[in-house]
């Protein structure tokens, strides 16, 4: 690979997801204006006001989310830096309510999880209950195919795990 390949938030997602969201707190006011229901409209401001701040958010990030280079992968959302092709000795995808993951099998899977605050660290533990790796790229919120992303890390991988065509042992 000569260039690299970089891949952003959908931002029609999450335009999707900020305006639904408003949508539900106007909805909420409005109960507590017509209704006097206070608890629900709070409640309903509340949750769907942070949903829209989130969605919004992701909308203006134009940082890259996903990055594939020669070096490797590189999952601003993962926290780990970038996990270097040699290092994935396999990959398979998992999916749970029509999101997408790739779940990476490190060589170090303890190395990368190091690099985490604690409480992060207990939720990649915890990702094991429901089939997946500890170090999984989430593609909710990217325009990719995960079966071709799939097909692409261990493609990648697998070359980087072949010996260096230039490397001669030294003879005794």
């Amino acid at each position: 690979m000569t260039e690299d390949l970089i891949y952003h938030n959908s931002r029609w997602r999450y335009a999707l997801l900020t305006g639904g969201s408003v949508v539900f707190v106007v909805m909420g006011a409005w109960m507590i204006v017509s209704t006097g229901k206070w608890p629900m409209g709070l409640l309903a401001i509340a949750f769907f006001g942070l949903g829209a701040v989130v969605g919004a958010r992701q909308f203006f990030d134009t940082r890259p989310r996903l990055q594939l280079t020669d070096a490797g992968i590189l999952d601003r959302t993962l926290g780990v830096g970038l996990i270097p092709w040699a290092d994935i000795t396999g990959a398979y995808v998992r999916s749970i309510n029509h999101e997408n993951f790739i779940c990476l099998l490190l060589r170090d899977e303890q190395a990368y999880l190091s690099r985490l605050p604690v409480l992060q660290r207990r939720l990649a533990a915890a990702n094991a209950a429901l089939g997946f790796t500890p170090v999984s790229v989430n593609l909710s919120g990217v325009d990719l195919d995960a079966d071709q992303l799939l097909e692409y890390i261990l493609k990648q991988s697998a070359a980087a795990q072949l010996p260096d065509p230039g490397f001669r042992p030294s003879t005794p």
